[in-house]
């Protein structure tokens, strides 16, 4: 009997969703999005990964992962459910691996609840419509994600991932992350990846999505490939 190939579940960027991840729900059948939750008032990232994989608890096995802010919760999330693998797409292990511009502001994430994110969405919108012609596709593809992000949300998710304190030991799960050279929000030299791609920025997903693609296959093929080894 053939047996089902267990779930990848990849979390999208803040303030993006599953259309980040088209290309490969293209090519992974099993590829799922899930969409994020409303956070509750002052939820930490691990409370709230905790609440997350609660939900979506599967019935057996997965594959976890995210990209940016969604490989952060993902890594949180992997230490509550049955993870095969968990993949960093243009994301980071650990917040010693922010830039420095990141750890600066990590003193003062509270400041973060004062900024008008409502205001980032009206100009993304307009930015959409007054540079359609010269915009390339995937920044198209963002900035109509952005535009549609809630406000509350943004604002939670910058103030808690800048608080993000996970424990010393990263869950027990396999890791492989995957980055882009040109990567302007999370400089790859700041961090530490199985495969840097070349002139891809934050949005590798979308701007190359072929190597991200093949990233995921090849390491799940082999994930696969060890735990049937090691039951048979």
């Amino acid at each position: 009997m053939k047996h089902k190939s267990p779930p990848l579940f990849l979390l999208s960027g803040m303030g993006a969703d599953e259309r980040l991840f088209a290309a490969q729900a293209a090519a992974i059948p099993q590829l799922r999005v899930p969409p994020w939750l409303m956070p509750r008032p002052d939820e930490t990232l691990a409370g709230y990964a905790a609440r997350f994989a609660d939900g979506l608890r599967p019935a057996g096995p997965c594959f976890i992962g995210g990209a940016s802010f969604g490989g952060c919760v993902a890594l949180e999330m992997a230490r509550h459910l049955d993870v095969l693998g968990c993949f960093l797409i243009g994301s980071v292990r650990s917040p010693a691996e922010f830039p420095r511009a990141f750890q600066a502001l990590r003193k003062v994430s509270r400041a973060t609840k004062a900024v008008p994110y409502e205001l980032a969405s009206l100009l993304s919108k307009a930015a959409l419509l007054s540079s359609r012609g010269t915009l390339t596709q995937p920044a198209a593809v963002l900035l109509e994600q952005l535009s549609a992000t809630d406000a509350a949300f943004l604002r939670w998710a910058c103030r808690t991932v800048l608080e993000w304190n996970p424990p010393a030991a990263p869950p027990a799960v396999p890791i492989f992350q995957i980055h882009g050279a040109e990567d302007p929000v999370l400089p790859v030299k700041y961090t530490h990846p199985d495969m840097i791609v070349p002139g891809a920025g934050h949005a590798l997903s979308l701007t190359h999505p072929q190597a991200v693609t093949d990233f995921l296959v090849r390491h799940m093929a082999d994930l696969l490939a060890q735990r049937s080894a090691c039951s048979g």
